[in-house]
């Protein structure tokens, strides 16, 4: 009973916020022309590829923040994971600065040299932490079955970029029935 109960908060807290951004990014990629829908997600980062992709190394600069994020994190599953680990860790330092400000004198300490080159240090810091996500989450989810965990978020990549697949297959086919039609 508690493998099953470990399997459906595994979903809850994993699987499907992990397959939710990876909705949101595939379906991105696809919009921002990053990719083709003639590209599986699985075989969009893969070194010896003989498919183009924009999502690459070297048209890193040409990509929006997020994307270009997630190619410095090494793409795909692992980079996806990564980066999504580096949106909280810096989403909750920011939320524990503004429960902690006791005044004005906090938010223009922001801004002295010491605190911009704080702030430079602590990404650098959190950059480190989410390319080692593995070693930063067992920290934060209480569970005996951390395998059924990363599982479960693997399964809510695959089925995130899958979806965004279909769905702007399905998107590009409608518009064309609208033009068509006119």
């Amino acid at each position: 009973m508690s493998t099953l109960l470990e399997i459906v908060k595994a979903l809850l807290f994993v699987g499907i916020p992990v397959g939710a951004f990876s909705f949101l990014m595939v379906y991105f990629s696809y919009q921002k022309g990053y990719l083709s829908t003639d590209v599986e997600i699985q075989d969009a980062f893969k070194k010896k590829n003989k498919i183009e992709t924009k999502l690459s190394g070297k048209n890193k600069k040409e990509l929006v923040f997020l994307h270009s994020k997630w190619i410095t994190f090494g793409g795909g599953f692992y980079g996806l994971i990564a980066l999504l680990t580096f949106i909280v860790i810096e989403l909750l330092q920011i939320l524990n600065f503004w429960l902690g400000v006791t005044g004005w004198h906090d938010i223009f300490a922001l801004f002295s040299i010491e605190g911009v080159i704080g702030m430079f240090i602590d990404s650098i810091m959190n950059m480190v932490k989410a390319a080692v996500w593995f070693t930063y989450w067992p920290e934060h989810f209480n569970t005996n079955h951390y395998p059924a965990w990363i599982l479960m978020a693997y399964i809510g990549y695959r089925l995130g970029g899958k979806f965004a697949k279909q769905y702007s297959i399905t998107q590009s086919k409608k518009s064309e029935n609208i033009e068509s039609k006119e």
